[in-house]
């Protein structure tokens, strides 16, 4: 299995970690940089045996609204009891989805590990993990790809058109997940697209049509987040180009309302605030 694309530094940092695997990996960065294929390509080149757990709802995989419950995390305790010639690697993805009995179970298997047995824990949220998983795992961070090694994925893409260049480096440089995703997925790109037209509209127009975003995203935080952080990269490549305390104080509201609403506040409020 090929590397996957990665910055050069968390590339050579990898590469020694792999000559001498630590029982426990925390690998973390941001979405779309690529973790997941990182944390299978590790798993691959160092394990005899691997496997993945992912979070389940109804007892099937389900990414965007699954668990990792603990009844999950104690049929894995079982299976590394089991004998193993050779190394295992064991891939937590979104290990975040963790609950807090969960994470306990699991800080169980980190304790007695069973021998030839690792994990690799995979998040973009590693506060959510309990200092006591994160103390006995060796962190990895994945820093976004250089804006060279953007341009050469897009390149291999066979992405010639410049318009389309500029959008999808603005909505992705660095993430080479995302940029992959976003070229061969047109509705997912066109629909990202649209997040960032919102977020133009959220800035610079009328207050009708802030308020009229404002009412779109209300039942969708997901996309609300994305559209905040959208805005605020607006609002921080005007800044690089003309610096302004305004738009610095603004960048302030759209962080807190982004804060508000990942914490469960009304979205429709949250968005509303930074119109009146």
């Amino acid at each position: 299995m090929k590397m996957p694309i990665i910055h050069p530094v968390s590339e050579a940092t990898l590469s020694l970690l792999m000559k001498d695997l630590p029982q426990s990996l925390l690998l973390v960065g941001p979405v779309g940089v690529g973790l997941g294929a990182t944390a299978q390509y590790i798993a691959r080149q160092i394990g005899d045996v691997s496997f993945t757990v992912l979070p389940e709802k109804d007892d099937k995989v389900n990414i965007e609204k699954g668990v990792i419950s603990v009844d999950s995390i104690r049929r894995l305790y079982q299976q590394t009891r089991s004998i193993q010639t050779g190394k295992r690697v064991i891939v937590i993805d979104y290990a975040e989805r963790m609950g807090t009995s969960a994470q306990n179970a699991f800080l169980k298997l980190l304790e007695e590990p069973g021998e030839g047995t690792y994990f690799i824990l995979v998040t973009h949220s590693p506060s959510r993990l309990l200092p006591t998983i994160t103390s006995r795992a060796q962190l990895l961070e994945l820093r976004p790809i250089t804006r060279a090694q953007s341009e050469t994925l897009l390149d291999a893409l066979k992405v010639n058109d410049a318009t389309k260049r500029t959008q999808l480096l603005f909505m992705a440089d660095g993430l080479p997940a995302e940029l992959t995703r976003l070229v061969s997925d047109e509705a997912y790109f066109e629909s990202r697209a649209s997040i960032v037209r919102d977020a133009r509209d959220i800035l610079q127009g009328t207050t009708y049509k802030k308020l009229v975003v404002a009412q779109k995203y209300k039942d969708n935080r997901e996309a609300a987040l994305t559209l905040l952080i959208d805005a605020c990269s607006i609002l921080r490549r005007s800044i690089s180009a003309k610096p302004q305390e305004g738009l610095i104080a603004q960048i302030d509201a759209l962080l807190f309302a982004h804060q508000q609403i990942q914490a469960n506040g009304n979205i429709r409020l949250c968005l509303a605030r930074l119109v009146i």
